[in-house]
């Protein structure tokens, strides 16, 4: 095959990161997409900060965009499916593939079945396939479903994150509602409840891919709250005591044959040296500990995307969910020599 064509759609934090990657990776970008006028009518390489011009203009209208023949949309923009369904269907719609870190793509089927159920029947109507990549992919589902195959018997697992908000830009530090005090948040949450996050759709990926059935699910959230001065560059703001850092989402999800399976994903603004955590606990026989220390997991959110790229674009049509994607593999070189493996 000739060389990948791909669409950066969404050139925030994460889209800038990924237009990197997918150059040093052979993948010929034949448009940008944005919707920010501060980066519209700008060249993608000066909005990803690549000290270079790149001759590709950011953009406003997607489906002239798209219209170029991509084989792919690299999609960077939210992180639930009801905020992203139209942008998802404008890519498939247009009859090309789409590779997101959309956290809600990665188990959809229960959280917005109905949503899901569209985009994959519009996928299939136009041959072409969706699917969601991440440090989830790696890091919070294969490596420990790996894991789990040294186990004889599991009575439960426990899933720990911790990652920095400054490293995804405002709209996520605006989520996690970054700055707002305490007893503000909690009335928030009482009034409107929370959104469940990543944590939810990464067990139930996990607990689909070991066969297991879904018994019950529940999910929390609680503030992180400063004890001191603390600064949240993303916003441009300084955080007070008593002002939240973030949130600490945790899901804990009980199947039917036994083996109960809980994640906490904390996102804070953090202080000056700390880093990215993941670990896992599996409690069982044996009993059995995954931990990974400076975790970069802003980094990895997008190389684990760009290499799934040839999996998706040979995949068979339809709304693909990770634990029906296969095992993640490294590719080296020009992306393209691996459409054919």
């Amino acid at each position: 095959m000739n060389e990948i064509r791909a669409v950066v759609y969404g050139v925030g934090a994460m889209g800038s990161l990924a237009t990197r990657l997918l150059l040093e990776r052979g993948v010929q970008i034949v448009g940008a997409i944005a919707r920010s006028p501060d980066k519209v009518g700008k060249d993608l390489g000066e909005v990803a900060g690549l000290g270079k011009t790149l001759d590709i203009l950011v953009e406003s209208d997607a489906r002239t965009v798209l219209a170029r023949g991509a084989d792919i949309a690299v999609v960077c923009v939210s992180s639930y499916l009801n905020t992203m369904r139209d942008h998802f269907a404008t890519c498939l719609e247009s009859g090309v593939n789409v590779v997101t870190i959309e956290e809600e793509t990665v188990f959809p089927w229960h959280t917005s079945p109905e949503l899901a159920s569209q985009l994959d029947t519009l996928a299939r109507e136009n041959g072409v396939s969706l699917a969601a990549s991440g440090a989830q992919d790696v890091f919070w589902l294969h490596l420990v479903s790996t894991l789990l195959g040294a186990s004889h018997h599991i009575e439960s697992v426990e899933g720990h994150c911790c990652w920095n908000v400054d490293d995804y830009g405002p709209e996520v530090a605006q989520h996690v509602r970054v700055g707002e005090m305490a007893d503000a948040f909690q009335q928030y949450v009482a009034k409107h409840g929370w959104p469940e996050f990543v944590a939810r759709n990464t067990l139930e990926a996990l607990v689909s891919r070991l066969g297991l059935s879904v018994k019950s699910i529940t999910s929390s959230v609680k503030p992180v709250v400063a004890d001191k001065s603390t600064t949240c560059h993303c916003l441009g703001i300084e955080i007070s005591p008593g002002k939240l850092l973030g949130t600490i989402d945790t899901t804990l999800l009980e199947t039917e044959e036994g083996p109960r399976f809980s994640f906490s994903m904390e996102g804070r603004v953090y202080l000056p040296g700390e880093t990215d955590l993941n670990e896992w606990f599996i409690h069982g026989e044996p009993n059995l500990q995954l931990r990974n220390d400076a975790v970069p997991t802003r980094f990895i959110t997008c190389s684990s995307m760009i290499n799934r790229i040839p999996d998706i674009i040979c995949a068979a049509p339809g709304l693909i969910s990770l634990d029906q994607l296969g095992e993640p593999r490294y590719r080296h070189g020009n992306l393209s020599i691996h459409l054919d493996k």
